[in-house]
């Protein structure tokens, strides 16, 4: 939903640079992608700890 992200971000998550992504975020954006899920509709979030 395209509300999603400016949300996350009002709460301190925010958009990780290619480098950052985790192994396991990472595998979890390619099974979306290869269920059928546009990459360019979807975005990986993160919040650092405090």
């Amino acid at each position: 939903m395209p509300w999603n992200a400016p949300c996350y971000a009002r709460r301190g998550f925010r958009e990780p640079a290619d480098a950052e992504l985790t192994p396991g975020l990472a595998a979890v954006a390619a099974e979306e992608a290869a269920a059928g899920l546009d990459p360019a509709d979807r975005v990986c979030m993160r919040r650092d700890p405090p």
